[in-house]
């Protein structure tokens, strides 16, 4: 039962902290699709620095294929593709056993010294007369 108990603690601290790094990297990634090579800073010639951009500017046919000009990069960007939402909840799932297993296998460390300790007394009890 103590290795239960400890495999669910260990494996929850594994899941949060799998979790935690998956998210990260997934808003890194999402903020790399939307922003694009876009600079972070922009210094115009107003000497007025302009901190992430907005975008392209607002005419009616700005980015058609018809119109002649380069589509807009800042409204295809928007959202992330859904390849890169399937591949995170991929591995979301994948973390689950991942994570049941390695608390497993750390509960089974952090019991043994204990287990040893058990075993020597049990067998120095039967020896005593």
């Amino acid at each position: 039962m103590t290795r239960l108990r400890l495999t669910c603690l260990y494996g929850g601290v594994f899941m949060m902290a799998g979790t935690t790094l998956l998210t990260v990297v997934h808003l890194l990634a999402v903020q790399a699709v939307s922003k694009g090579n876009d600079p972070v800073l922009e210094v115009r010639s107003e000497s007025v620095i302009v901190l992430a951009p907005g975008g392209c500017p607002d005419t009616p046919d700005s980015g058609t294929p018809d119109s002649g000009q380069a589509p807009c990069p800042a409204l295809a960007r928007q959202q992330p593709p859904d390849s890169l939402v399937a591949a995170t909840a991929l591995v979301l799932a994948a973390l689950v056993p991942l994570s049941a297993v390695a608390g497993y296998v750390t509960a089974g460390y952090a019991l043994s010294p204990l287990r040893r300790i058990t075993h020597r007394a049990r067998r120095t009890s039967r020896q005593s007369p």
